[in-house]
């Protein structure tokens, strides 16, 4: 008898300690932008990401066990955004995400690679991230700025403006996406030009854009390009630019001001110059979803989302999704999992992982920036959802580029 209640005691054993750890919750790192000049997006990112946790665990959390998040701030600094993928690689965390522009996420796709830790970026737009520069370990369910200045630029074939002014942050995205949207518009409308002493790149983070507009003015431009300005930046210049008078007689061309990230120093309908081309990932179409997303944020945060805190709660859900397909917690598993797998996002509809390069098939709404009247913030009228196959590299094209890169 006492050799079998000490067999019973140890199987019992066991069985607590197979519980407690199927308990044990599963550690997905966090690193946003929550200070310095991105903050606007990374706040509302964490938000969503924190949302959608919040609802996986109330249902019972993924393999039995709660998702829970490990949060770092990399300050928009790309060394200070290193250091926390560091820290959180040895705390053991299983992959990590994060709502981070284009610099801080190479930094960290780059120290994905190199430590084989799973890395999804919600706010890096730069189309280089996927293309020269991803691998098996960097992800993006966002859309990336081939996609949007593609469209962009094909939409504006049919104006007639051909002399152009540009103007940019000076930082990877903002030279990124200025170089591929004038290559791409002098290709399909060969006599645009950029005008000679028209091009400025500005620090990130700038708000007095005088001299750079009494220049423009000079140069009397037909469009003025400034979807490189980015946060703060960009609103200085929109509210700067209409005090000048630039837009009376000039296109303004920003394909991401629709998004609040850069149109939310806006702050009333009187700082808003209707009609400038522009376009966002996240607007409220007439869905379920959409709908059921709104009323959830809005209730936990008192606040209305804005497109970061759709893609970070569609990036958590799709963690969830994979880390529930592959079965078990396990970095490898889980890539061979995520791989191919669709989402439905609350304002984009169904999305899906391409498995050769990692990015998404998330489209793009495009349309002119008005006052939203409903929400009481700026919004577009006229738009329309571009969906983003239509403008990514084909997979012989991924493989093309990557080999000219090595």
């Amino acid at each position: 008898m006492k050799h079998v209640n000490v067999l019973l005691a140890i199987c019992v054993g066991l069985v607590s300690l197979s519980a407690a750890r199927a308990a044990e919750p599963i550690l997905i790192g966090e690193i946003s932008n929550m200070s310095g000049p991105l903050a606007v997006g990374g706040v509302p990112g964490r938000q969503g990401a924190i949302l959608a946790v919040e609802e996986i665990n109330q249902k019972g959390g993924v393999l039995g066990r709660p998702l829970q998040l490990v949060m770092r701030d990399d300050k928009t600094q790309p060394e200070e955004a290193g250091k926390a993928f560091r820290e959180l690689a040895a705390q053991g965390v299983l992959l990590a995400m994060g709502t981070t522009g284009s610099a801080t996420t190479a930094a960290m796709s780059s120290l994905a690679r190199e430590l084989k830790l799973p890395f999804f970026t919600m706010m890096g737009y730069s189309r280089f991230l996927i293309e020269e520069a991803g691998h098996r370990y960097f992800f993006r369910l966002i859309t990336n700025d081939r996609v949007f200045t593609y469209a962009a630029a094909e939409a504006l074939v049919k104006q007639p403006q051909t002399k152009y002014c540009t103007i940019a942050s000076d930082f990877a995205y903002g030279r990124d996406f200025t170089k591929v949207f004038m290559t791409r518009l002098k290709e399909v409308k060969p006599d645009v030009e950029v005008l000679s002493g028209c091009e400025f790149w500005v620090p990130l983070g700038t708000t007095d854009l005088t001299p750079n507009l009494t220049a423009i003015l000079a140069r009397r431009p037909q469009a003025v390009l400034f979807g490189g300005l980015v946060g703060a930046t960009s609103t200085a210049f929109v509210k700067q630019a209409k005090a000048f008078g630039v837009f009376a007689n000039a296109l303004g061309v920003h394909p991401t001001l629709g998004m609040q990230v850069n149109n939310s120093g806006l702050g009333g309908k009187e700082d808003v110059p209707e009609g400038i081309f522009t376009g966002a990932d996240f607007l409220y179409p007439p869905t379920a979803a959409s709908r059921a997303f709104l009323d959830a944020y809005r209730k936990r945060w008192n606040q209305l989302p804005t497109e970061q805190s759709a893609n970070a709660y569609t990036t958590a859900r799709f963690i969830a999704k994979a880390i529930e397909k592959a079965a078990k917690v396990d970095r490898e598993a889980f890539i061979d999992a995520a791989e191919g797998l669709s989402i439905d996002h609350p304002g984009l509809g169904e999305i899906t992982l391409r498995p050769f390069d990692h990015q998404s098939t998330a489209g793009w709404w495009m349309g002119y920036l008005a006052w939203d009247e409903t929400n009481k913030r700026v919004g577009m009228r006229d738009a329309k959802y571009l969906k983003g196959d239509a403008y990514l590299p084909s997979k012989e094209e991924i493989e093309k580029i990557r080999s000219r890169k090595k």
